[in-house]
């Protein structure tokens, strides 16, 4: 088995790993039924802060596609990318993402009601967190363009600010 490995895999430049000429990788996995709002992955944000996913979808022999998403997520916000997509007549699912305060998911719906139960399979890399979770600065919206002396407060009830001058003597 050692003999077979060492043909197939090499050490490669940068601490990579190095096949031979022509060699592939091939997947096939379990597949999942899609539906509306099929969750087909989640990974938790306080491990992983990316993924890239190859995705493979078939509603049967004629009907298929494929695609690459990137996926780059934090508590509360996840923003994905679908490229690379290629569809034999047209495209069976869409994909979305969502998350919460600490764990991604990723969605997918057929298209149209005649793709429900179309069959997707999808290949994985996780980018592992480098910096511990923080929450995320507050960013407030407004629409104020007096100058003020003090300092304006924050209404998060309202999420604006209410122009309240604060000052603050010695004493």
């Amino acid at each position: 088995m050692t003999k077979l490995l060492n043909n197939l895999f090499t050490k490669g430049t940068n601490n990579t790993i190095h096949l031979p000429d022509r060699s592939s990788f091939s997947y096939r996995g379990s597949w999942i039924g899609v539906q509306y709002n099929t969750v087909i992955d989640s990974f938790h944000v306080g491990d992983y802060s990316s993924a890239m996913y190859q995705i493979t979808v078939e509603y049967d022999s004629n009907e298929k596609e494929i695609m690459q998403l990137s996926v780059v997520a934090r508590p509360d916000r996840a923003v994905a990318s679908i490229f690379g997509r290629s569809s034999i007549n047209q495209e069976l699912v869409n994909l979305s993402v969502t998350v919460d305060e600490s764990v991604c998911k990723i969605n997918a719906s057929p298209t149209a009601n005649t793709y429900a139960g179309a069959k997707l399979i999808f290949h994985a890399t996780y980018a592992k967190t480098i910096h511990q979770l923080t929450p995320p600065a507050i960013v407030a919206e407004t629409s104020s363009v007096e100058e003020s002396d003090g300092i304006n407060t924050f209404d998060a009830t309202n999420t604006y600010f209410d122009n309240t001058n604060i000052t603050f003597d010695k004493v």
